[in-house]
C-alpha cells in the first residue's frame, strides 16, 4: 500500500512532464477559466500534482486513475459509469441528455413552483463541461420568473437517452438515473463563451438556427450550487459541484 501511494505522484509527475515542453495549452493557460474557453484544451486535476491545462489529445493519454480531465465525456451507447462513481455519473447524464425540466418560482402563479421543458447542452458532442447552457427568450414564462428570482432547478433523466428503456426500467426506477441541478440562471456575457456555446447549442439542436429573430434569443447557463442524484437503490446522493 505504501509503495503504491509513492508510485501515484511519481506517475503523475512523469505523465505531465512528458508534455511540459510541447503542449500548447499547458504553455498558454495557467487557470481553468481561460483553459476551458479554448475548444482544443481541457483542464486536468490530480491529487498528486497541481492542476494543469492540456490539449485534449494529450489529456486522453493520461492515466485515468490519476487524472480527472474536464470536457472528455462523450455520447456513448455503453451506458453510464459504475453507480459508485457519483460525480462521473451525474456528468454523463447531463451531457448525454438533450432536454430537461427547468423549475422556477412563478410570478404568474403567485410563487407556485413552475416546471417547463427546456433544451440544453453542456458542450459539443465530443466534450462536456457539466454546466447546462440554454438558448432562451425573455418572452418565455420561465425567463420572466428568472428575471425576478434567478434561483432555479433543472432536472434531467436517463429516460431521454434511451438507456432506461433498453434496460426495461420505468422512469421512476431508482436505477434510471435522474439528476437535479440547483443554482442561479445567468446570462452568458463573455463573447468567446457565448459564441462557443451558441454554436454547441445549434450543433446539437439544429432547429434553433431558424427560430424567430425578433424573439431576441440569449445564451444563458446555470451556476450550479447543488447536485442531487438518484441512480441506485438506497437513497439519493448529494454531490459537490
Amino acid at each position: 500500500s505504501t509503495m503504491m501511494d509513492l508510485r501515484i505522484p511519481c506517475l503523475a509527475i512523469m505523465a505531465l512532464g512528458a508534455y511540459a515542453q510541447t503542449d500548447a495549452c499547458q504553455q498558454k493557460y495557467s487557470d481553468e477559466a481561460s483553459c476551458m474557453k479554448d475548444p482544443v484544451c481541457t483542464w486536468c486535476k490530480s491529487a498528486a500534482v497541481p492542476s494543469s491545462c492540456l490539449e485534449k489529445e494529450n489529456a486522453k493519454k493520461l492515466p485515468p486513475g490519476v487524472f480527472q480531465c474536464e470536457s472528455l465525456v462523450s455520447v456513448t451507447e455503453n451506458g453510464p459509469p459504475p453507480y459508485w462513481k457519483k460525480a462521473a455519473t451525474a456528468r454523463w447524464v447531463v451531457h448525454n441528455t438533450t432536454y430537461g425540466v427547468l423549475s422556477t418560482t412563478s410570478i404568474h402563479l403567485n410563487g407556485t413552483a413552475f416546471g417547463n421543458v427546456q433544451s440544453h447542452v453542456d458542450g459539443y458532442v465530443e466534450e462536456s463541461t457539466g454546466t447546462p447552457y440554454f438558448y432562451v427568450s425573455e418572452l418565455d414564462a420561465s425567463q420572466q420568473d428568472i428575471a425576478q428570482n434567478p434561483k432555479a432547478s433543472f432536472t434531467v433523466s436517463e429516460v431521454d437517452i434511451g438507456y432506461c428503456a433498453k434496460k426495461g426500467w420505468d422512469p421512476e426506477d431508482p436505477r434510471c438515473a435522474k439528476v437535479v441541478l440547483s443554482g442561479e440562471i445567468v446570462e452568458v456575457t463573455d463573447p468567446d463563451e457565448q459564441k462557443k456555446f451558441k454554436d454547441a447549442l445549434f450543433t446539437r439542436h439544429p432547429p434553433m438556427k431558424s427560430w424567430p429573430v425578433d424573439h431576441n434569443w440569449k445564451v444563458k447557463k446555470m451556476n450550479i450550487e447543488d447536485i442531487w442524484m438518484l441512480d441506485i437503490f438506497g437513497g439519493a446522493s448529494i454531490i459537490t459541484p
